[in-house]
């Protein structure tokens, strides 16, 4: 098998539930051939007894880098913030739970360079559900990430396009749009779906304002978008052009 590139492996955790140490060694065989292969943990504020393991699994894996958020921010903020600790081109996110499979990674990538994609999702829809699929394809075309591929954390970004992003709230869900918005190629990539926690019912007035929420957060979004205009840097012949 060839050479993969360097790899940045993001995990964000945000409870005493986690997986982190069978995460970490699934990945590391999955992704033995990586020419650098780090992970960064990041702990969202959680207790000292979660805080006290993944200190000791930090401590005893070199490649595991232990960062915690002084309030819980959320995984919009540990995935900005791991594009100014990431060592690797590429930044994957996975699962802290262990519901993303990382066997597919290698794919993922050979897609990206292949197509020259920037970021590459882990869509978990089952085959014959076209309709969903449909769906999905039309929500992203206008930045909207429907709740069939918010469940599924892989994803694979380069690690310049991440960083030229700006902080917002919900970032993993506008990524799409933004990347798309500066220039850069998306792809999709159907993941092997693995049994996930469900979350519990929400009720009428719930959903209605997590609705009401999510169209706020469309339409801003769409609005920045529109203004938004990500960083170029010149290279040296046209800098010392502009210079004289």
């Amino acid at each position: 098998m060839l050479a993969l590139p360097k790899l940045s492996i993001v995990i964000t955790v945000t409870d005493a539930s986690h997986r982190v140490a069978s995460v970490i060694d699934e990945a590391s065989r999955a992704l033995n051939h990586a020419t650098l292969l780090d992970f960064i943990v990041v702990d969202d504020a959680t207790d000292d007894t979660t805080q006290r393991e993944l200190a000791a699994l930090a401590d005893a894996d070199e490649r595991v880098r232990l960062y915690r958020q002084p309030t819980a921010m959320g995984t919009d903020a540990a995935l900005w913030q791991a594009a100014e600790l990431a060592l690797g081109e590429w930044i994957v996110t996975l699962d802290a739970y262990g519901r993303d499979d990382p066997h597919g990674v290698p794919e993922m990538l050979c897609d990206a360079q292949q197509y020259g994609l920037t970021l590459v999702e882990g869509i978990p829809l089952a085959p014959r559900c076209r309709w969903k699929r449909t769906a999905c394809r039309i929500a992203r075309s206008v930045g909207i990430e429907l709740t069939d591929s918010i469940k599924c954390g892989l994803r694979l970004v380069r690690k310049d396009a991440l960083s030229a992003l700006p902080p917002i709230e919900r970032l993993h869900r506008f990524l799409p749009l933004l990347i798309r918005r500066g220039g850069g190629r998306i792809g999709t990539y159907r993941v092997n779906p693995r049994h996930a926690i469900e979350a519990p019912g929400m009720t009428l007035r719930q959903w209605l304002l997590r609705t009401l929420g999510d169209i706020r957060d469309w339409l801003g979004m769409y609005w920045l978008s529109r203004r938004w205009r990500p960083r170029r840097t010149l290279d040296r012949g046209r800098s010392r052009a502009l210079a004289r």
